[in-house]
């Protein structure tokens, strides 16, 4: 879908959930699905229908955004460059006007981790490109009703339980838009890997811990830009530790270049490392800054080969 198109349905979205007009259609989710973009191992439940007042509610204050501005793609995945507070206790609403794959959603080893429930708001781009080819065709100015996909999203364990409603029309729910903080004493992390304890018994992972450092180089010599931002926080006497990566003064799209290589990277049998992974959808994460104790987070500037 072409750019101007996109824009006019967001502008049409967003002046006529403000209006208060009276008169809508309610269906059951369709043009954009959960069955497409990755699957997981994850129970999915997805009801047939949904009544209105399931889970929609007239009201949202502090939605977020995903614009395209603010998202990465390399082949089919891609990384969500917004900042939000992750608080597992708040119901978090989302305005997806980027084009995404709705599939990839459902994955809740991506999307913000630690959310526990959210409302994804999906503009139906089937129906507002059909409207424009018809419109093209017939040399006519038509002016679509604002039509949505709504998803409420919960996660539970080992399930992923999702609702879904289709809005045509007018009776959509007023959405109040915030900008993503901007918080102090945060990390804004990129990437986070967890080494065990190298003995009794012997996390893999130290197995491959050599290859860090001419990773790094050889990425930062081909990439042209530095790896930076790097930190450590000890969890445990025999090595066990966790390190963060913050990747400041990147792009988004150079973030998401070395989250894929490092992904395939950090697989511990090297024969498997040119794998195709399934496609997956990643965002950053707001962890405080431990400043001091045994847990503190020190930056690391040269990775030993030892704990």
């Amino acid at each position: 879908m072409n750019t101007l198109l996109r824009s006019l349905v967001v502008s049409l979205f967003f002046a006529l959930t403000l209006s208060g007009l009276n008169s809508c259609r309610l269906t059951p989710s369709s043009g954009s699905s959960f069955s497409d973009g990755q699957e997981t191992s994850q129970s999915v439940h997805t009801p047939n229908n949904t009544a209105e007042s399931t889970f929609l509610d007239s009201l949202y204050k502090g939605v977020i955004e995903i614009k395209e501005e603010g998202v990465a793609r390399i082949g089919d995945n891609y990384l969500i460059d917004i900042l939000i507070d992750e608080d597992p206790n708040k119901k978090h609403v989302f305005f997806v006007s980027a084009h995404l794959p709705v599939g990839l959603f459902k994955n809740p080893d991506g999307f913000y981790p630690a959310l526990q429930e959210f409302i994804l708001v999906v503009p139906d781009w089937n129906f507002y490109q059909k409207i424009a080819e018809d419109a093209t065709k017939s040399g006519i100015i038509l002016e679509p009703a604002v039509t949505n996909n709504y998803y409420h999203i919960r996660r539970t364990g080992e399930e992923v339980l999702i609702d879904s409603i289709h809005i045509s029309g007018d009776r959509h729910p007023k959405l109040e838009f915030t900008d993503p903080p901007n918080p102090k004493d945060m990390l804004t992390i990129y990437r986070s890997e967890s080494y065990g304890s190298v003995c009794c018994p012997k996390d893999p992972r130290w197995d491959i811990v050599d290859r860090e450092v001419p990773f790094i180089k050889d990425f930062e010599d081909r990439n042209k830009y530095k790896i930076k931002g790097i930190y450590r926080q000890n969890n445990g006497k025999e090595g066990e530790h966790i390190r963060y990566y913050t990747l400041p003064g990147l792009t988004s799209l150079q973030r998401l270049q070395f989250i894929l290589e490092k992904q395939s990277q950090w697989i511990v049998n090297e024969e498997s490392q040119n794998m195709i992974l399934s496609p997956k959808l990643f965002t950053p994460q707001l962890i405080r800054i431990v400043k001091e104790g045994f847990t503190k987070m020190t930056e690391v500037t040269d990775i030993p080969s030892s704990p």
